[in-house]
């Protein structure tokens, strides 16, 4: 049910802005919280994904992966998950040897 239409140039920043001016639009005018918000990867930063969680609204959107780096700096490929221990961890043979 769509309830409310903002228009915005398509930049991330001012469509992610316009979602929150809606929903607390909404919210004023017609007393309604959703349990669930259905959007594109646009809005699948994480402050987006936490400002609607903060608010017990479900995000049902994609995140925004940042997974492969080319800046220099690690990324989610450089690390194994721990499950014993409930933590991401670097792999021997993408930490630098300087390091051990």
């Amino acid at each position: 049910m769509i309830v409310d239409v903002e228009a915005t140039r398509s930049i991330r920043q001012a469509e992610v802005g316009s979602v929150r001016t809606m929903l607390d639009r909404v919210k004023d005018k017609f007393d309604l919280d959703p349990e669930r918000i259905i959007a594109d990867t646009a809005y699948g930063s994480g402050p987006m994904l936490g400002w609607l969680v903060d608010r017990d609204i479900a995000p049902h959107i994609p995140v925004i992966d940042k997974a492969g780096r080319n800046d220099g700096t690690w990324s989610r490929a450089d690390f194994e998950w721990d499950a014993a221990n409930d933590q991401y961890r670097r792999s021997a043979q993408t930490i630098p040897p300087q390091l051990f």
